[in-house]
């Protein structure tokens, strides 16, 4: 989300992956999207366009996720 006016989407693929911390190493699932094609979609193709509602719907997810599970990251904490 950019200015709440654009919305960028992609298809992140998934991607087995082995990682070493604190000396063990550990299966995990990497979202490799480097290469990904991002999908633009912006306010201003017009209220009704599909642009506008995925910018819409987008910015309803996000403030949802904030709202439930989100957390504020304190650097001094680190």
């Amino acid at each position: 989300m950019i200015n709440n006016e654009d919305a960028f989407f992609g298809y992140y693929p998934i991607r087995p992956n082995k990682v070493v911390a604190q000396g063990e190493t550990i299966e995990i699932y990497d979202l490799v999207g480097k290469d990904t094609t991002l999908f633009h979609h912006s306010v201003n193709d017009g209220e009704s366009s599909s642009g506008a509602q995925q910018v819409q719907q987008a910015r309803m997810w996000f403030d949802s996720v904030w709202e439930t599970i989100g957390r504020d990251f304190d650097l001094d904490a680190r």
